[in-house]
């Protein structure tokens, strides 16, 4: 059964929402839903000042997300969670994007309860099985679930989206939410442009210049 999709705010960064309720969340502050077009892309403009994240949040980018999934999907040959977990009581997905992973975890585990983390509303699922919820959060900012909590937390592709100075707090976060016996699931890829023939090489000016100039482009 699919339900619509429950979407809240939790820890919010600058105390962007100062009206929580009584579980930690808030509604969702505007913040978050203002958007700026680029190159005929819709991105999100908190995403874009707070250097969090620099892909779009349009359909485009939803239908992207997806495909990945699906990529996923056939190379790791159908598995969504790799540790031996038979019952899992409470999954986190950090960085949820379009909330393919957490759906489909959630179908495949009803009685378990999932939670997706991401900083944009914009990718969200509008419908979802009704033990999955959403937050927004930018993850940036240090974890608020209390200790001992989680019994898998999954961390994919996240390298864009989070803080070089964050990730080892980052992982220490993940680590101090999982109860005893949990499990860790993290899947990145190597980011720094490469090539076998040797064409490209550490320093040239160009490669930095593009990065810079991509930068400079989506925050403008």
């Amino acid at each position: 059964m699919q339900n619509a999709a429950r979407v809240s705010v939790k820890s919010v960064p600058n105390e962007l929402c100062a009206d929580s309720l009584s579980d930690g969340t808030a509604p969702l502050d505007a913040a978050f839903e203002e958007t700026v077009q680029v190159f005929d892309r819709v991105y999100q403009e908190y995403a874009l000042t707070n250097g969090t994240y620099f892909a779009p949040i349009d359909e485009q980018e939803i239908g992207r997300l997806e495909t990945m999934h699906g990529v996923f999907r056939v190379v790791f040959d159908g598995r969504l969670i790799f540790p031996p977990v038979r019952s899992p009581r409470r999954i986190l997905d950090c960085g949820s994007g379009g909330g393919d992973w957490a759906v489909e975890v959630a179908e495949q585990y009803p009685e378990s309860e999932v939670l997706g983390i991401d900083v944009s509303p914009h990718t969200m699922p509008a419908y979802s099985p009704p033990n999955a919820e959403f937050q927004i959060d930018d993850l940036n900012g240090r974890f608020t679930f209390q200790s001992n909590h989680f019994d898998v937390v999954h961390s994919q592709m996240m390298a864009g989206g989070i803080h070089s100075n964050r990730w080892r707090s980052y992982l220490r976060d993940i680590f101090r939410v999982l109860r005893p016996g949990g499990w860790a699931q993290m899947v990145e890829i190597y980011f720094n442009a490469q090539s076998d023939n040797g064409t490209l090489t550490r320093g040239k000016d160009n490669q930095v210049r593009d990065g810079e100039m991509l930068a400079l482009t989506l925050r403008e």
